[in-house]
């Protein structure tokens, strides 16, 4: 068996793979695999097709060349313009939208962008939520909690027969969708044996991009979006079942010092696994004795202890509560040295130093700028002739992002692939508004352009969940990853209003924005150190020290150079 910190990795391994771990898997790959209807199904769920004001017949009003909001009506002789307030659409490509169903459009136009911008609001919020439900009551407790929640509000959105309840259920939609997502990812990686978890977490993102094609596939033979958005939820209701069999996770039971039921979830593990336990300590013997290691491992009576611990030993974002090393050598505990209690230990230690502050500036602003494009590219579908065509080749082009992804950085680096990634992903979205300036329009141009700058920002999205906490020392990774993905569903706020109201006056916008944010996105790259091959940092002064090595090393290098008579590059 293959070593471990703890031990459990040990056990999970002679559990070996089975009904139990692939149970668990099944309902993991549902979570990924509803997002698609209720983060990117707008394109489909709430478009607004081309209209026509319906004009009184009344022989007094009268429509206004170039406009379909307003129209003259002649009252006692005089000529008065009056806003539209009944249209009629074109229904060649949508049957029924949410915004067909409720006059979106002219006054109203600035709501249409609010139906996908209320559940990014919500996404955010789940986000936070969904990390504290994970550590306090169990992955578990937050994926069945998501699911019931998630068909309960998606019926209530198919049926709802007001705009404000639409918007209601998006928003709370999006925080159920969202607080399922981590401890779903987290359930599964804590099951899976050790040596396929690199395997399993590309495999997990998978579902999502075979859902955007399905999506596709759906809304081409289902053009209501009542319908649609019910159908689009089968994956939710799919999973309530499935949630309702998993078990917990044994780590998180481990941790929190439920050892009678970690003794019966893994004794259920091995017999469905069939795994052959013969020879081998009994189960309660081994949760025993990986009890003790944890426990042995943990801090002191005098260490101020948070209310809760995530199961790889941080606590609260801080690995047994502590900061950089002072030097006197003693530790200090984070947030407490500052003033702060020690739930806000990671938030502050975020901000805490000029190296931390420079560091999460920048990936801030990369993971929102990031956050932009990702989501900006399939909300563009309508802006092409096909838009279920558009959105199954996006999907299309995710399976070799995913995919490809990890082997490419092992050998290159996250850096300079990442950075690879965005710049050139900039460069193809610019390409597009050079095109339009000069009045090129072929859509199949536009169509391979757009593919390709998709399937380079997703690279980037995939490495960069990987590089983010390598590059954040283990005393506040969990915190810097929150604040990561809380930046991601900032960005992914701002694309509705660009590809659903803006772009309509400003068609060459959506190119401008996309391309300027990806490239600038790839330049801040360049201010961050390479992590591929080196350990993951503990402490800040960790991360302080390595900087302060590649400054030297590259002062070295610069004053060789000096000395040889070559000009270093700047």
């Amino acid at each position: 068996m293959a070593a471990s910190d703890d031990g459990l990795d040990s056990f999970l391994t002679h559990l070996g793979m089975g009904r139990w771990t692939y149970l668990h898997f099944a309902a993991s790959t549902m979570v990924p695999a509803l997002l698609p209807t209720f983060l990117i199904g707008s394109e489909f769920i709430n478009p607004t097709p081309s209209f026509t004001c319906n004009i009184p017949d009344d022989n007094f009003t009268f429509p206004v060349n170039g406009s379909e909001c307003t129209m003259l009506h002649v009252e006692e002789g005089e000529a008065v313009t009056v806003p539209c307030s009944n249209f009629t659409y074109d229904t060649s490509v949508f049957h029924s939208t949410v915004s067909t169903e409720w006059d979106l459009v002219c006054k109203n136009e600035f709501l249409s962008p609010l139906f996908q911008t209320i559940y990014t609001a919500g996404c955010f919020v789940g986000s936070i939520l969904g990390g504290i439900a994970a550590n306090r009551y169990g992955r578990r407790w937050a994926v069945r909690v998501g699911s019931v929640m998630t068909v309960f509000w998606a019926a209530v959105l198919s049926i709802s027969p007001w705009l404000i309840l639409v918007f209601a259920s998006r928003f709370i939609l999006g925080v159920f969708n969202t607080i399922m997502v981590y401890p779903a990812f987290m359930l599964t990686m804590e099951v899976c044996v050790p040596y396929l978890r690199s395997t399993v977490g590309v495999l997990l993102a998978l579902p999502y991009a075979l859902m955007m094609i399905i999506l596709a596939g759906i809304a081409y033979g289902i053009r209501d979006w009542r319908i649609l958005q019910a159908v689009g939820s089968i994956p939710a209701l799919l999973l309530v079942p499935l949630a309702l069999l998993v078990d917990e996770s044994p780590r998180w039971l481990l941790v929190n010092g439920h050892l009678e039921e970690t003794v019966k979830v893994l004794e259920r593990a091995a017999s469905l696994n069939r795994s052959d336990m013969e020879g081998l300590p009994s189960i309660e013997a081994t949760v025993n004795k990986i009890h003790e290691r944890l426990s042995g491992s943990r801090p002191t009576a005098e260490s101020p202890k948070p209310d809760m611990q995530h199961p790889d030993g941080l606590q609260n974002g801080a690995s047994v509560d502590r900061a950089e090393e002072g030097t006197s050598g003693t530790s200090k505990p984070l947030g407490i040295a500052d003033g702060f209690g020690a739930w806000w230990a990671g938030p502050v230690a975020l901000v805490r130093t000029g190296v931390m502050r420079r560091l999460s500036l920048v990936l801030v602003v990369i993971w929102l700028l990031q956050g932009i494009v990702y989501l900006g590219l399939p909300l563009s579908a309508n802006a092409f002739s096909s838009p279920f065509l558009y959105m199954a080749l996006m999907g299309a082009v995710e399976v070799p992002a995913y995919s490809v992804s990890a082997p490419i950085t092992q050998r290159l680096g996250r850096r300079p692939v990442i950075c690879f990634c965005l710049i050139s992903c900039g460069v193809l979205l610019l390409s597009l508004l050079i095109l339009e300036i000069y009045g090129i329009k072929e859509e199949w141009v536009d169509l391979l352009l757009v593919l390709l700058s998709y399937l380079l920002v997703c690279t980037s999205y995939q490495v960069n969940f990987l590089y983010a906490p390598e590059l954040l020392p283990t005393t506040i990774r969990p915190w810097g990853t929150a604040m990561c993905t809380l930046s991601a569903y900032v960005g992914f706020s701002i694309p509705p209003f660009i590809t659903d109201y803006l772009a309509y006056s400003y068609p060459w916008l959506p190119s401008a924005v996309f391309g300027c944010s990806a490239f600038i996105a790839g330049v801040l790259v360049t201010f961050l150190p390479e992590t591929n091959g080196k350990p993951m940092m503990e402490t800040v002064a960790d991360l302080q020290l390595r900087l302060s090595k590649n400054s030297l090393q590259q002062k070295s290098n610069d004053l060789k150079l000096s000395i040889s008579g070559v000009k270093p590059y700047l």
